[in-house]
């Protein structure tokens, strides 16, 4: 709920503040009891930085669904940003330490570009999206202050919050691309998988917010389906209706086939490890619908689904599994609609229009294809065949 600028400049120090102490507190502890905080590849260091890194994702979470909702006033300094700020700060700082050169905090200082460039390439995402995004939240501080506050789908454009995205999305997803580079990484089940699957989760989320207002199950249906006495719909021109139904169904197929491929490019999924990887997106989703019941059901449906059919993967059918896995997107927004919307069918000229969408049939199911035929591109780009020995060639 908004308060006034005065409220909020009270409550943000005792958020902001109050939540590091605690950590500071819960760290200092840990340290005494170990010895040292664990470091990559060190016993407990996935778990604490799962931790930090929901901390993280849970405040975005919280400030999105503040901002879409008209939950925030006119300040930069809102309840809302202090749980978002405080994990960001926590999880940095312990990113930071993570990689923190013998010299320490010293060395750090006398030589900072030179300690960062000698930053492993697979930490290197993680440590510079923490910069990214404390230069881009110092900013973001001034532009709210001076400019005012953003709201509904200003979120996604103003200067300052893109470089809070690309930076939030560097951050978390360090530890999946540390995982990476690990040859011993998810071989032992869903347990060694949850560190990559968290990083290319929240990343999911972080890009579902940038193009929520492309998402057919975020932006609701009266967007995109063909009034035909349909009160839900607000579109009377069918070309228009469709190509902005289009657009999105082919923006989040190409999303969706690209983090499947990302996560299965490099490990055998575990059992469970797909349903959780999409349970990212059916939080996220949720959400931003502003805790759409129906969109939380959608989404575990779907995540549901796709494990199910996580044996076509392991059976080899790499094309058929992702091309299935995207279009069951669609499906699952098509079946719950007819369910719980409007149904029928009806003919202008020679076309069948059907709901939920009043698509022409044609278009109806055709949408679910081209999705599938999305999949298919996107595994052949992912898993492409080998090139072919020219020596030979040459030789002759």
């Amino acid at each position: 709920m908004a308060g006034t600028h005065e409220e909020a400049h009270n409550i943000f120090p005792q958020i902001y503040f109050g939540s590091l102490l605690a950590a500071g507190l819960l760290m200092f502890l840990l340290h005494r009891r170990w010895g040292a905080l664990p470091k990559p590849g060190e016993r407990f260091y996935d778990g604490i930085i799962l931790v930090l890194g929901l901390w993280c994702l849970g405040g975005l979470l919280i400030d999105a669904f503040a901002h879409i909702g008209g939950r925030v006033d006119d300040t930069f300094f809102t309840e809302w940003h202090a749980v978002w700020y405080s994990g960001a700060t926590a999880y940095g700082a312990y990113i930071f330490y993570a990689v923190m050169p013998e010299g320490g905090v010293g060395e750090m200082l006398r030589r900072p570009f030179g300690v960062l460039s000698d930053v492993a390439p697979e930490h290197r995402p993680g440590v510079w999206g923490i910069i990214v995004f404390f230069i881009s939240g110092f900013g973001d501080m001034i532009w709210h202050e001076t400019l005012g506050v953003e709201s509904s789908l200003d979120i996604l454009l103003s200067p300052t919050h893109i470089g809070l995205f690309a930076g939030l999305i560097l951050s978390v997803t360090g530890p999946f691309w540390s995982a990476w580079a690990d040859p011993q990484s998810g071989q032992s089940g869903l347990r060694s998988q949850a560190l990559p699957i968290f990083g290319l989760g929240a990343a999911w989320c972080v890009v579902l917010l940038m193009v929520r207002y492309s998402h057919p199950w975020i932006d609701g249906i009266g967007e995109y389906c063909y009034t035909q006495g349909y009160d839900i719909c607000w579109n009377n021109d069918y070309n228009e209706a469709l190509g902005i139904g289009m657009r999105s169904f082919l923006l989040q197929a190409a999303l969706t086939a690209g983090i499947l491929l990302m996560f299965l490019r490099r490990w055998e999924p575990a059992p469970g490890a797909l349903a959780v990887l999409l349970g990212f997106h059916a939080l996220g989703a949720w959400v931003y619908a502003e805790f759409d019941r129906d969109v939380a059901v959608m989404g575990i449906a779907w995540a549901l689904l796709v494990e199910a059919l996580r044996f076509m993967w392991t059976k080899g059918w790499r094309a058929s599994f992702v091309a299935t896995s995207v279009a069951l997107q669609a499906v699952v927004l098509q079946v719950a609609l007819f369910i719980s919307g409007p149904r029928g069918t009806w003919w202008e000229g020679t076309n069948l229009h059907m709901a939920p969408f009043g698509w022409t049939v044609h278009a109806t199911f055709g949408a679910v294809v081209l999705c599938a035929f999305v999949g298919v591109m996107a595994t052949t780009l992912a898993f492409p065949p080998s090139l072919p020995d020219m020596s030979e060639t040459e030789q002759a």
